[in-house]
């Protein structure tokens, strides 16, 4: 079934949700729990989700808000509560599937996608980068991780696959040591010049230049 382009499948109780979990591991991005259901409730689905299922985030939908400790206790990742507005909810949704960018290559092909966060705290930590308008992006082979800004993959595909150059070069916003990174397109090798404070304010305003004009015509989807 598919709602406003989101496709899902219903449970009508809680033994129901844990099966479509168990039997579609890697393939959701978000479960809406709802806590009151026949069989088995909200908490003890959710408990044996995290037991069994690789990470994904729940977000319970209640009435109750008063014993919001067991939420979490449960390994929820947020609640909703009843009755609420469709476009609150859809809010939700939209900062509960947060993903980092994963870039790899494939076959002689520049991929470009997704990932999913590896676990509650790696989705705190996509959340608060969003506020910023800022997400992670891992290089897959290399080990590498940077802070950069969302529209970073837009340039990346548009430099290396739409332009054919040899490297891309973009900001790593990280706190600690921010610098200049240069992605080369044959072994994907990533080096990094960091950066005092003020020579990042300039470089900043030059990105944020650069990445209006980016189109991401050529982002390719991880498939695996």
């Amino acid at each position: 079934m598919d709602i406003q382009g989101y496709g899902f499948d219903m449970a009508s109780n809680g033994m129901e949700a844990v099966e479509h979990a168990l039997k579609n591991e890697g393939k959701y991005d978000l479960c809406l729990m709802d806590i009151d259901m026949p069989l088995m409730n909200g908490y003890e689905a959710t408990k044996i989700i995290r037991r069994k299922v690789k990470y994904f985030p729940i977000m319970a939908l209640t009435g109750n808000l008063t014993i919001r400790d067991k939420y979490w206790e449960a390994g929820m990742d947020d609640f909703l509560e009843k009755p609420y507005d469709p476009d609150k909810l859809f809010d939700k949704i939209n900062e509960l599937t947060l993903k980092a960018i994963k870039i790899h290559i494939k076959q002689n092909q520049i991929i470009l996608g997704k990932e999913m966060p590896m676990d509650a705290e790696h989705l705190k930590e996509l959340r608060k980068l969003r506020e910023k308008g800022l997400t992670k992006l891992c290089i897959r082979g290399t080990g590498c991780e940077v802070i950069v800004d969302e529209r970073v993959q837009n340039k990346i595909s548009y430099d290396l696959i739409g332009k054919k150059q040899e490297l891309s070069e973009f900001l790593d916003r990280s706190e600690d040591k921010p610098g200049i990174c240069h992605l080369y397109k044959a072994n994907f090798m990533l080096n990094t010049k960091y950066l005092l404070p003020d020579e990042l304010d300039e470089y900043k305003k030059e990105e944020e230049a650069l990445l209006k004009e980016c189109k991401s015509k050529f982002v390719k989807p991880l498939d695996d």
